[in-house]
């Protein structure tokens, strides 16, 4: 399963490589992880509703963020250049993986790269799939899923340049804290090698067999703050 890393890239070039990496998808590959970050970006998954949406085009555009409508699940979120961004570009039938088993482990990954960078208590939402301590939401994850293939997928907050998240209603809750690595360490790693880990330890849980991946602590009901 090949890593290909991208640095910074416009949020319409990360949707042109995801599609190149579908079509070598359908040709045989064994998978693809895009590794990548986004300049200023809202995005509208096909579940956002309008109210979820806190302010108007003219301005978030006048913020210097782009407002793009896309097919994954879920509703709006925000990307910045301080995130990883990480697609697994799947054939989840061909992986004998299901929906279930796809999102443990990316919790796992998730879990064990906020680890490595100093945050032990991030816990996995189901419901609403994303990683959140102490009720805030430090990670999301989004696929879109065709006949088994999958696009889009996952979003970890780095630094707390935040503020795109107060003109959106993240997880359909207007009211949701968000919080990065900056904030609950005080400390800022290199976005790019976060990126990096974030997509190994992606490969390395998809390649373990499900029954060598161990359960993330589950909170049914985390405080929302």
């Amino acid at each position: 399963m090949q890593i290909r890393f991208y640095g910074l890239t416009p949020y319409e070039r990360g949707l042109e490589l995801q599609q190149q990496a579908l079509n070598e998808l359908e040709m045989g590959s064994d998978g693809i992880l895009l590794a990548l970050r986004h300049p200023p970006t809202l995005t509208l998954g096909r579940r956002t509703a309008p109210e979820e949406v806190l302010a108007s085009p003219d301005l978030i555009k006048s913020k210097g963020i782009e407002l793009i409508s896309v097919n994954r699940g879920g509703g709006a979120t925000f990307h910045y250049p301080e995130q990883a961004v990480v697609y697994p570009i799947l054939n989840i039938h061909k992986m004998r993986l299901s929906v279930p088993d796809l999102l443990q482990k990316v919790a796992l990954a998730l879990q064990q790269t906020l680890e490595k960078y100093g945050v032990i208590n991030g816990v996995w939402d189901e419901d609403r799939p994303g990683v959140y301590v102490e009720g805030k939401k430090i990670a999301s994850v989004g696929f879109h899923l065709v006949k088994g293939l999958t696009s889009h997928g996952i979003a970890l907050n780095i630094g707390n340049a935040l503020d795109g998240f107060k003109l959106i209603a993240p997880c359909k809750m207007p009211d949701q804290p968000i919080t990065s690595i900056q904030d609950l360490t005080g400390q800022l790693p290199d976005s790019d090698e976060v990126c990096n880990d974030l997509a190994v330890f992606v490969r390395s849980a998809l390649l373990v067999n499900n029954t060598g991946v161990a359960k993330l602590p589950l909170d049914p009901k985390p405080s929302r703050g």
